[in-house]
């Protein structure tokens, strides 16, 4: 069944790595993490599958990188930091870390074959749309202005967008496995409410501001950085929220849904929220909570 379902992940990971991994995480982090000869094993199939699918030009050089380093790798890293049994904050800086390394090696190699090959499916958007729409209509100039919008973002933006998307779907995999995880007393991992980013994305995210601000030759480079730091500083805030009123979604459903909602349809909400997990570094939002919860520990140990 692991296999199966892995190679569903490889399925879904060529046409989006991060998904494919955050399946492989979800269904068979468990099984990975409690059997690690049966890790090594499984992705030496991954990797040879992944080869196999390239050989036979199914798949073209930059996904097979993605699959077996960009995807793989992070699968593996993250069961390696896990069975070590690190920090949170260690745990997400290195697999941040790992995920720029790949990233700059992939632009360096690839980055005018990645271009070409979007520009390629853009122009295939475009006739398909010419077909549809009557040139020069208002929906046909509208569309035209999207295409245009989304090119020269993701053209530019792209090495921080994979980051980002890869490093939330490891973060949520690593949230979702930790619930499993708790069944094992040997493994005890850190809730979402103790999350604190390390001193070395605050520090790279205030030298890509500083950068963005006064150096717009190196603009493209820092907003990159940051787009590619936000994941970290989100979940802080989710955890400043978590702490705060969190009791208010878990008792409620609805209001549940209608944060999952608010966050997929309004971006600067997530903005707001990674900026409340910055702030928090400085002004420790979560304080007081904690102080509460001692004091309700100590008050419950006294009676």
């Amino acid at each position: 069944m692991t296999y199966l379902i892995g190679l569903l992940g490889l399925l879904i990971g060529i046409i989006s790595p991060a998904l494919g991994v955050l399946l492989l995480i979800c269904t068979s982090g468990k099984y990975f993490i409690e059997t690690p000869g049966y890790t090594f094993k499984f992705f030496l199939i991954w990797i040879l599958t992944s080869g196999f699918l390239f050989i036979f030009n199914i798949i073209d050089k930059v996904q097979i990188a993605n699959l077996i380093f960009g995807a793989g790798f992070s699968c593996i890293l993250l069961f390696y930091l896990i069975k070590k049994e690190y920090q949170q904050n260690y745990i997400f800086l290195t697999l941040f870390g790992f995920n720029v390394v790949y990233v700059l090696v992939r632009q360096l190699l690839y980055s005018e074959y990645i271009n070409n090959m979007y520009l390629e499916s853009v122009e295939g958007a475009v006739t398909m749309l010419s077909n549809r729409f009557q040139a020069g209509s208002e929906q046909y100039v509208l569309f035209m202005d999207l295409i245009e919008m989304s090119k020269d973002f993701y053209l530019k933006y792209s090495p921080g967008i994979w980051i980002a998307t890869m490093l939330m779907c490891l973060i949520f995999g690593y949230y979702f496995l930790s619930r499993k995880l708790r069944t094992l007393e040997s493994y005890d991992l850190e809730p979402l409410s103790h999350y604190q980013t390390h001193n070395y994305a605050i520090y790279s995210l205030i030298l890509a501001l500083i950068v963005a601000v006064f150096f717009t030759k190196y603009r493209v480079i820092s907003i990159n950085l940051l787009l590619a730091l936000m994941p970290l500083f989100l979940l802080q805030g989710f955890a400043v929220i978590k702490m705060k009123i969190g009791k208010w979604f878990v008792n409620s459903k609805f209001l549940l849904v209608l944060a999952i909602l608010t966050l997929l349809i309004n971006p600067y909400v997530i903005l707001f929220i990674s900026v409340i997990g910055l702030f928090d570094n400085w002004f420790d939002f979560r304080s007081l909570s904690k102080m509460e919860e001692i004091n309700e520990d100590n008050t419950d140990r006294d009676t």
